[in-house]
Formats: structure tokens, C-alpha cells, sequence
């Protein structure tokens, strides 16, 4: 895992080019390395994406059921919301958004990381997830999973501070896959897909 000089080095433009970290807007160098943490806390953007109260009955996580319907869509289970710098959003008890972060993030092949949530946000009831594993060359806006699961209303800001990215080095690849979400601003939600070996399976092949 990289110590809060080694993420201070990757960021600066002396690093090797397998071994460089993009984040903008760029973290404050200095602080990093005077805060002496094996990680870089990245803020809150202004997209966020709620959830319908629909009649739906149940959504399938692997795609097409077993009636051969089409899963609901993105724009169809959900509605988008701009919040302006200053504003909150008000994330009730019980109730769960995506949003992303302000930071866009680019992983050189040498670079892998994780993301995890704040615990000052997690002990007032706001749990944040997000796909953990950050593979190299990832390119863009982190998705995050923003859940309310104490018992008042929790006002969050575009601008806080919201989750931190710990990294560590890999034996750099040839591949430059960036993954399926790479190169988004806003919080996006997937068709849920089945693979072959599933379909197979559930089909009784």
C-alpha cells in the first residue's frame, strides 16, 4: 500500500508514467504529505440519482426473467438531480441514491486501489459504498453508493469530504481496459446482465 509520500510522489510530475496519478481538481500535495495518511479523501459532486416509487414488484439482478421481459431502464427506475455548490441534499432514513465523486480519477497501469467510506459519516448513520476494487487504467468519476440507514433526515453537501481511495502497486499489464464505467461524470446505473454459465444454468443446459 502507498504511504502518504509515495501518493504524494505519484502525483507529482517527477513519477514514473506507470506509476502516475491523475486526480483533478489535484489534492493539496503538501497536506498530504503532512496528514501522513495511507490514503487521499475525495469530495462529494453535484449529480445524484434517486430511485422511483414505482409498482414494480422485483427488479432481476442478471438481466432478462424468467418471462423473458426486459429489465426496467435506467432512466425508468430513476430520476437525476443537479444540486449547485451551497445546497443540500436531504437523504431521509431508509432511503438510498447514487451519486460520485467531484474528483476525476485516471489509474496508471501500475496502480491499483480500493475506496471506503468515512467513519465520521458512518456514525451518524450515512454508509458509503462503491464498486471497491479500483483497476488500473481506470479513467473518470467514482460512482458512489450513498445509504441512510439511522434515524433522521442527514443533509450532504456537494464539496464534503465523503470517502478515500487507499492504493498499492501492480505488476503492470499489457491490457488497457478501463472497465465498463470509466470515463463517466455522473452516477450511472447498469442493465443488470446475466453471464453465459448463469443463463445456462437457470435454462437447465
Amino acid at each position: 500500500m502507498l504511504s502518504a509520500d509515495d501518493i504524494a510522489g505519484a502525483l507529482g510530475p517527477k513519477a514514473e508514467e506507470q506509476h502516475r496519478l491523475a486526480i483533478v481538481p489535484l489534492p493539496d500535495v503538501a497536506q498530504v504529505r503532512r496528514r501522513g495518511a495511507a490514503s487521499v479523501d475525495l469530495r462529494l459532486g453535484r449529480w445524484f440519482r434517486s430511485f422511483k416509487q414505482t409498482r414494480t414488484n422485483s427488479v432481476s439482478l442478471v438481466g432478462r426473467d424468467a418471462s423473458h421481459a426486459l429489465p426496467p431502464t435506467e432512466m425508468s427506475r430513476t430520476r437525476q438531480h443537479f444540486v449547485p455548490f451551497g445546497d443540500c441534499y436531504v437523504l431521509h432514513p431508509g432511503r438510498f441514491v447514487l451519486g460520485a465523486t467531484l474528483e476525476w480519477l485516471r489509474l496508471p497501469a501500475g496502480l491499483s486501489g480500493y475506496v471506503t467510506g468515512k467513519s465520521s459519516l458512518g456514525r451518524h448513520g450515512l454508509v458509503i459504498e462503491t464498486a471497491a476494487g479500483i483497476h488500473p487504467f481506470f479513467s473518470g468519476c467514482l460512482t458512489l453508493e450513498l445509504a441512510n440507514i439511522g434515524e433522521v433526515p442527514l443533509e450532504i453537501y456537494p464539496g464534503m469530504e465523503v470517502c478515500q481511495i487507499f492504493l498499492h502497486r501492480v505488476d503492470p499489464c499489457n491490457s488497457t481496459n478501463m472497465g465498463q464505467f470509466s470515463g463517466r461524470r455522473k452516477p450511472t446505473l447498469p442493465v443488470p446482465q446475466g453471464d453465459a454459465i448463469f443463463r445456462k444454468l437457470r435454462d437447465g443446459h
